[in-house]
């Protein structure tokens, strides 16, 4: 099975089929080819939610007394992403909020398919009542006005260990964000739907062998 930036953008549109496969399953395949691209101790604010898309990566800075609005910053990010883009957020700090209720809302609005926060998020509440998927390393009510600022938008970034550049694929769930680099999203894809292949046969198998 080939996937070709075209056919994938298709699946994007209609991810249903790129849902069926999980962080897990991904990491497993990044490892075989050798890349580090697992990015773990990231939680869902919605419980069980998921998301698939490709990267807008945004960088965040702390800047005491900053003169650059942060909302307007990420509100930029949003607009330059496609529909269905995953927006990731690397911020230097989780002392303070790098995103929140207004900034989701403008997200969960222009049609994205969902935010992966290395850093800290805060009104969880409204992110779980626009069921946007939002990934995160931890939660405080601080905000970062004036305390932080976009540093940069479709500029690689690294998340821990992990670079993301734009156009990336995006698999985030309870377990964890993998990154899949955008010039071997066929060859994972392919291996990746190869094994879920396999497991469905070991798995009828065994249900055989419970039954008998």
């Amino acid at each position: 099975m080939a996937f070709q930036t075209q056919t994938l953008v298709e699946f994007l549109n209609k991810p249903r089929i790129l849902h069926e496969l999980s962080s897990a399953l991904v990491s497993d395949i990044l490892d075989e080819l050798g890349f580090r691209g697992t990015i773990s101790g990231l939680f869902p604010v919605l419980k069980g939610a998921k998301t698939v898309g490709l990267a807008t990566p945004v960088a965040v800075r702390s800047r005491s007394n900053s003169t650059t609005n942060l909302r307007e910053g990420i509100f930029q990010a949003i607009e330059t992403s496609n529909k269905g883009a995953a927006i990731v957020i690397a911020s230097e700090t989780e002392s303070c909020s790098c995103f929140g209720g207004l900034t989701g809302k403008f997200a969960k609005s222009s049609g994205v398919a969902g935010v992966v926060v290395y850093g800290a998020v805060r009104d969880t509440p409204e992110m779980v009542s626009l069921r946007l998927p939002v990934f995160t390393r931890s939660v405080t009510p601080i905000s970062g006005y004036n305390r932080l600022e976009v540093r940069s938008v479709n500029i690689p970034v690294r998340c821990g260990h992990v670079p993301v550049n734009r156009d990336d694929l995006v698999i985030a769930d309870s377990d964890g964000v993998a990154i899949v680099p955008k010039n071997v999203i066929d060859d994972v894809l392919e291996r990746a739907f190869d094994v879920q292949a396999k497991e469905g046969e070991v798995l009828r198998q065994m249900r055989k062998r419970i039954k008998s």
